[in-house]
């Protein structure tokens, strides 16, 4: 990031609706307040989230003129331009996803998804792997398995929305994702990125309606998410509960417990019922305001099985 100048009071308002201009249209360049030529572009980070103050850096192509300032976020901009400016971004959410976690527990009798998707319990619960399931003749609409290593502490995150959701999410207010494609430095051991969080939208009207307000750039850190690595040789279980959700245009979320037999088994009870869920690819999230950009920095981190 470069230092921030003091702008000469004269030249303050060009450059800073330069930069305006240029955060709300990244991908194209505006005009230059030095030489007039439109080839001035900008990069950026979110500093404040409550108050959408801004780094920007300004660079023309044309001229070479270069310019640092601060400003708050035109609306509608990505909260951090390019894409590898995300990690900075997530510093300053941060501070945050703590408070609004807070608050949406308090409002959790509206907001089932969300309290579902924010619960403490879920540190506790360490959510370590994803199973699928299916009907041996497709008789019924498979089923999509979370294992906890702390089991108790995940069954009580269902038990905690089981009531409030009546085992459907009607709505489809919990957004879950399942990204495919290796993860840089691990193009050798492809695996899937599951991210489970609460739909932004639905989120901000639930805020809303609530005297809330919820920054967006916010909501994917709300979530939860986890990076799987298929056993290699094996069937992909993940291919078979693709094409069995695409048949039955249906699923169930569950959890699952470890039984006196050695197995898991999935406990339906606590179950939730859901009809859309995204199949994406690694090469789709191209944006930092991607509700699934937060799940895929962290993966970069992990050291895959043996």
């Amino acid at each position: 990031m470069s230092e921030f100048n003091e702008l000469p009071s004269g030249s303050a308002v060009p450059w800073m609706e330069a930069a305006i201009a240029a955060c709300g249209s990244p991908l194209v360049s505006v005009t230059c307040p030095a030489c007039s030529e439109i080839a001035l572009s900008a990069e950026w980070t979110l500093l404040e989230v409550k108050s959408r103050e801004t780094a920007v850096d300004l660079h023309c192509t044309a001229c070479e003129a270069r310019q640092s300032l601060r400003m708050v976020l035109p609306e509608g901009a990505s909260a951090c331009w390019p894409f590898e400016r995300f990690e900075s971004v997530a510093e300053a959410i941060e501070k945050e996803v703590e408070s609004l976690a807070e608050r949406i527990q308090r409002h959790a009798s509206t907001m089932p998804a969300a309290e579902f998707a924010t619960n403490p319990l879920w540190a506790e619960a360490q959510w370590c792997a994803t199973t699928f399931q299916w009907h041996p003749t497709s008789e019924a609409p498979p089923l999509m398995g979370l294992v906890f290593e702390n089991e108790e502490a995940g069954l009580e995150i269902f038990r905690s929305v089981e009531d409030k959701m009546n085992h459907e999410d009607r709505f489809e207010e919990i957004r879950i994702s399942i990204v495919e494609g290796a993860v840089p430095g691990q193009e050798l051991r492809p695996g899937y990125s599951v991210h489970l969080c609460a739909d932004p939208e639905a989120l901000e009207a639930h805020a809303t309606f609530d005297d809330f307000v919820v920054d967006r750039s916010i909501v994917p850190f709300l979530g939860q998410w986890n990076r799987h690595y298929p056993i290699p040789g094996q069937p992909s279980l993940l291919t078979k509960f693709k094409e069995e959700f695409e048949q039955h245009g249906e699923f169930m979320l569950a959890p699952t417990v470890l039984k006196d037999d050695g197995n898991r088994y999935m406990q339906p009870e606590l179950g939730i019922i859901k009809n859309v869920i995204f199949f994406r690819q690694l090469s789709d999230i191209t944006t930092p305001d991607d509700p699934d950009a937060a799940a895929l920095m962290l993966p970069e981190l992990i050291i895959p099985p043996a």
